[in-house]
């Protein structure tokens, strides 16, 4: 993963979507904000995300910090840039994307959308039984007023981008007139119905969706009605920039026989996917901070999904090896709990035959590392932390630390499984260092090389990282007998400190980021020194990439996520 990819996974991961949405705020006028679209869509919608337009950003853009960021001209050239650069590097006939620019993009998000998926239990009634409908049908709801001619263009350059010739057909609905596109097996439905441009790969959902937004009153039945939908509004409340909305059906009520279906229900039954009642998110613009928070509400009742969740706490073992970067990221997990949900869902649908080679192959690996895998997995507790530090070059380096018990054990096991790549041991006190070397293939140059990386054994956790001088200053960091204090990370800032109140304190996971300490500059720089493909000596050819601007508004971001009796959930904060 190459350096900026990997710098915004870790600091921007969570307004990702702001950055394409919450960007309407640099385009044309705020608009006025339009009842939610949800209050019209179907009771069997399983899935949504709704953009409630740029009025929705009404008084929060001279405050907020991400939207000023994105006011700030030079964001915008910067984001310009990149999309031109995507364009003139796209494949031709790639489809309407590589040519929607990002003023169009701006555009279209001025008004308010929805996005989603609609469940047709009664798919396999169909009039040819070798033809079974699909269960899930994509819908699009979007508030096209004044934004007819950006409909068309879109409509126009995916008829020039398809790769096989697009046959356009009409038909009356009631007085509505539906455009049916025709490409090879790919068919899409859409029309205008009042105010409102709708579009769904599925005739019936297409109808349904016409009947619910021609006229000027919500219909009487709708996804509101439901109980899932009750547990997402108490959780967001009444007005987020951006809401998230998922359900998953008990698919023991459906009754699917066709080959495509049938093995997905099997599956969703088996890992016991109906236990979770809804899924929510929401992002919303407070003052100068931008919030994004999720749930994942349901039954967490042993032997279902949940179990993966680790504990929550208010400390954690890895702290101290990863705080002390500019951006850090702990999680805890139940690897054992993970592994025995996976393997009896697996199992359950196996025949006896199958099931038998399932039990050959754990034997196999139980002789292989010593132990059975649920034991081998017991001996790491779950946490895992990271740490990313830069170099003067712009490169990132990353250190990683994760928990475990009885390190003898975990040696062993470590051995069995990248013996072949170990080239070098030693210990120290109670650490044990191993050096690794494995094959790879310079982008510079196509030839194959060897690249080295270290582990470190001790008697709480495994440390990795690309230098071995990197490892022993984390070892340091947690040895019994360190007398200083661990160097001043994210937690020292202030900022941090005032946005990780707002959480829990007990948590499964927390992550931050010290925006100030991250060399932008220095960053775009290596990006941009780097090959365009493997094998290539050129430089690519990278786009304006400005990223200073972004400290400039942006100075520290916060998330976190924790578990309790009713399900699991996130929040995250940048300011």
């Amino acid at each position: 993963m190459n350096t900026i990819r990997l710098h915004f996974r870790r600091l921007l991961h969570f307004y990702c979507t702001s950055v394409l949405v919450a960007c309407t705020g640099f385009g044309s006028p705020l608009l006025a904000q339009t009842a939610p679209i949800a209050q019209r869509l179907s009771p069997n919608t399983v899935f949504y995300v709704e953009w409630r337009g740029s009025g929705s950003l009404a008084g929060a853009s001279q405050k907020n910090h991400v939207l000023q960021l994105l006011h700030d001209p030079a964001f915008a050239a910067m984001l310009t840039n990149i999309a031109s650069q995507a364009q003139r590097t796209a494949p031709k006939n790639v489809g309407p994307s590589a040519a929607f620019l990002l003023p169009d993009v701006v555009s279209f998000l001025d008004n308010a959308l929805a996005f989603g998926i609609e469940a047709n239990p009664d798919a396999t009634k169909t009039a040819a039984p070798d033809k079974p409908v699909s269960p899930f049908a994509t819908f699009l709801v979007y508030d096209s007023t004044g934004k007819t001619d950006l409909i068309q263009k879109w409509k126009a350059l995916s008829t020039v981008g398809s790769q096989t010739p697009v046959d356009v057909t009409k038909y009356d609905f009631g007085g509505t007139s539906v455009e049916v596109r025709t490409s090879g097996k790919n068919v899409t439905y859409s029309a205008q119905a009042a105010n409102y441009f709708l579009v769904s790969n599925q005739k019936q959902t297409l109808e349904d969706l016409i009947t619910r937004f021609r006229g000027p009153d919500a219909p009487a039945t709708s996804i509101v009605q439901t109980a899932e939908y009750g547990q997402m509004r108490k959780y967001v409340g009444p007005e987020p920039s951006l809401e998230v909305f998922g359900r998953i059906r008990d698919m023991s009520q459906w009754n699917a026989t066709d080959k495509n279906t049938k093995p997905m229900i099997q599956l969703s039954r088996s890992l016991h996917l109906e236990r979770i009642h809804v899924i929510v998110g929401a992002l919303t613009f407070d003052g100068e901070v931008t919030r994004f928070r999720g749930a994942a509400l349901g039954d967490t009742s042993p032997g279902g999904p949940f179990d993966i969740a680790g504990a929550s706490s208010a400390a954690f073992l890895t702290q101290p090896v990863v705080e002390p970067g500019p951006a850090f990221s702990m999680t805890r997990m139940n690897f054992s709990a993970m592994y025995q949900w996976l393997h009896d869902a697996i199992v359950s649908n196996l025949t006896a035959q199958q099931a038998a080679s399932v039990t050959a192959m754990e034997g196999a690996a139980q002789g292989f590392l010593g132990m059975s895998i649920p034991d081998a997995l017991k001996l790491f507790t779950g946490e895992i932390g990271s740490a990313s530090f830069y170099t003067e070059d712009g490169t990132t380096e990353q250190v990683y630390a994760v928990a475990i018990q009885k390190p003898d054990s975990v040696l062993r096991v470590l051995r069995a499984l990248i013996g072949t790549m170990i080239v070098g041991e030693d210990a120290s006190s109670s650490t044990t260092y191993l050096d690794l070397a494995y094959p790879y293939r310079d982008p510079k140059t196509g030839l194959q090389r060897r690249k080295f990386y270290c582990v470190a054994v001790t008697p709480q956790m495994i440390l990795a990282a690309p230098r071995k001088a990197m490892l022993r200053q984390a070892t340091q960091r947690i040895a019994p007998e360190a007398a200083d204090p661990p160097p001043a990370g994210v937690a020292a800032n202030p900022a941090y400190a005032q946005l990780r109140a707002r959480l829990p304190e007990k948590l499964s996971g927390l992550s931050g980021a010290d925006i100030d300490r991250i060399p932008f500059d220095k960053l775009a720089q290596h990006f941009s020194s780097q090959p365009a493909q493997s094998g290539s000596q050129q430089p690519r050819e990278a786009p304006q990439l400005n990223l200073s601007v972004i400290s400039r508004y942006l100075h520290i971001t916060v998330s976190g996520w924790w578990k309790d009796s009713n399900g699991v959930y996130f929040d995250s904060y940048v300011q």
